[in-house]
């Protein structure tokens, strides 16, 4: 048998679990920074996704890559997200609209925000559309 090993970078404690596939089988859900799969060798797609459901809509976003894994080998594959900057960018207007119900900018100031911000989350959604099969890489790690 062989291990297969994946790590994902987590900053908080508390993260949005992501399904695995192989073989476009689900095989489990990850909720930690690393999670291990012992497996006979092979060649398999692994697949990462979060899913979303909206009312009996079900949405994904993932990412996938082919995996050859031979008898007794010890595979560390690294789960990265390639929109970190978006998603801060997102991050901070999120609490800059969350301010907007405390505060109230002045009158031109108020339009130019509502435009930015509605402009971005708009370019963001479509970003995110556009990549969601490819939204996360999966590599292998060299120095394990």
């Amino acid at each position: 048998m062989a291990l297969l090993t994946l790590h994902r970078k987590q900053f908080f404690r508390l993260a949005i679990p992501y399904w695995v596939f192989l073989n476009e089988q689900p095989i489990g859900i990850m909720q930690s920074k690393e999670v291990s799969i012992q497996m006979p060798e092979g060649e398999y797609d692994l697949g990462i996704r979060i899913l979303f459901r909206l009312f009996k809509w079900q949405f994904h976003i993932g990412g996938s890559s082919r995996v050859r894994i031979s008898e007794g080998e010890h595979l560390h594959l690294q789960i990265k997200d390639k929109e970190r900057w978006w998603n801060i960018l997102f991050d901070i207007d999120l609490v800059f609209w969350l301010a907007k119900f405390f505060f109230t900018l002045p009158h031109p100031w108020n339009i130019v925000y509502e435009v930015v911000s509605n402009g971005f989350f708009a370019i963001w959604i479509l970003r995110i559309w556009l990549i969601r099969k490819r939204y996360f890489q999966i590599e292998p790690i060299t120095d394990k």
